[in-house]
């Protein structure tokens, strides 16, 4: 009786056992291919992005494979919670040691273009087609999804390929960063026409077609810019740093990839860091982003070739370059420049020549303009695309085309609104 009632245990033990296996089996099946379609879905998702410059061949799994590229381009989301409150663009040039940060309004709303739309359907059916970027978590289940579709779609929106992204914290982007507000002048090319410039709430005419809009920019603190001079170019303590700060963010880029920066990041100038605002528009509830002006603009940070040499002048985070062609800018190193006071305030003309002159240019006299007093800066050139890259030494500068002084080949003439 008592052998009976063990073989039955033993039976029982067996069959629990089996099915148990078999059940693993099965999840580990479901769980399989759910990972593979969540590969695919990203493979298929990264092909609708041939309009930014990719193509199928070159494409990798986006949360696998964070870029490390000669200009790198790093997509931060800050979170609050479910809400995301921040974004930025940071940009990171090896070639430069140039780094830029261009801020990205969190309300800023997106309309998935149809084909990306009808894919990421596929994913989740509740995405809808027109997002708001600060609510991009709420639109999938896995925070995983959500920064890796949500860098997918802000490829759409900006125009230009993203290597990898990095998750903070409220708490961690309240200690490394502060807001400033300014403006940025651009000429709309897809979202806006400026004919409607007095429709869109803050934004306003400006000169040669541009409009201009008021924007709250992010950039790095005192006690920010203090930390990141206490490594003082240490390569070691940079090490540690990179891996102090990744356990407390989240990112598709390795820390092990994130070190191989380094070479790069002791060449840096935390006191050279340039902030941007993004060509857009504001309705006072919605920023909407005008991807071909914010293309172009992006193509000019990442393609500028000059290092930057001297503090930003945080006025001038609205110089976008808007010009229909770079081709026709002229670079004024080399040009014979004279420098007039048109401000009648003393010195100001001696110390905007120690400037200019500290950063490459030359200056070959200056002199009090006779007229009358100018409040805005002036930048007369001899030839069309001459004198631009002059304009972010100065505050909104006037930059035309005219007669300028004997010998030289631009001529400034100074306003009261650069005396400080």
């Amino acid at each position: 009786m008592e052998k009976g009632v063990g073989m039955k245990k033993n039976s029982v033990a067996k069959m629990f056992v089996k099915s148990l296996l078999k059940s693993l089996l099965g999840l580990i099946i479901i769980i399989g291919v759910g990972f593979a379609s969540y590969k695919i879905s990203y493979m298929v998702l990264s092909n609708n992005s041939t309009n930014i410059g990719t193509s199928s061949d070159n494409i990798k799994n986006i949360i696998e494979d964070a870029q490390i590229d000669e200009v790198s381009k790093n997509l931060i989301y800050v979170c609050d919670g479910k809400k995301i409150t921040h974004l930025m663009l940071e940009i990171y040039n090896t070639k430069t040691n140039n780094m830029d940060y261009l801020t990205i309004p969190a309300k800023t709303d997106f309309t998935i273009p149809t084909e990306m739309y009808q894919k990421l359907c596929t994913v989740n059916e509740e995405v809808p087609q027109i997002v708001r970027l600060s609510k991009l978590k709420d639109y999938f289940n896995d925070e995983a999804d959500a920064f890796g579709y949500g860098e997918l779609i802000i490829e759409q929106m900006i125009g230009t390929k993203i290597s990898y992204y990095t998750v903070l914290d409220q708490k961690v982007y309240d200690s490394h960063y502060s807001e400033a507000k300014t403006k940025i002048k651009f000429k709309p090319q897809s979202t806006v026409k400026s004919d409607d410039v007095n429709n869109t709430g803050t934004a306003s005419s400006a000169p040669s077609g541009k409009i201009s809009v008021k924007q709250t920019i992010s950039v790095a603190s005192d006690a920010y810019i203090k930390q990141l001079k206490d490594l003082a170019g240490d390569e070691k303590k940079i090490a540690e740093y990179i891996k102090e700060q990744y356990d407390r963010v989240d990112s598709n880029l390795t820390v092990y990839n994130k070190i191989g920066y380094i070479e790069s990041y002791k060449k840096s100038n935390v006191d050279y860091f340039h902030y941007w605002g993004i060509p857009g528009t504001f309705n006072g509830k919605i920023f909407t982003v005008d991807t071909k002006a914010c293309k172009k603009y992006i193509d000019s940070l990442v393609n500028n070739e000059v290092t930057y040499t001297e503090a930003q002048n945080l006025s001038n985070a609205s110089e976008a370059d808007d010009s229909d062609s770079t081709d026709n800018t002229v670079s004024s190193k080399g040009k014979n420049i004279i420098i007039l006071n048109g401000s009648k305030i003393t010195g100001l003309a001696a110390s905007t020549k120690t400037k200019l002159t500290n950063a490459g240019y030359t200056v070959g006299n200056v002199g009090d303009y006779k007229d009358e007093v100018l409040t805005k800066t002036k930048i007369i050139v001899k030839e069309d695309g001459m004198g631009q890259d002059l304009a972010t030494y100065f505050n909104d500068p006037e930059i035309t085309v005219g007669t300028v002084s004997d010998g030289y080949d631009i001529q400034i003439i100074l306003g009261t609104v650069d005396a400080n």
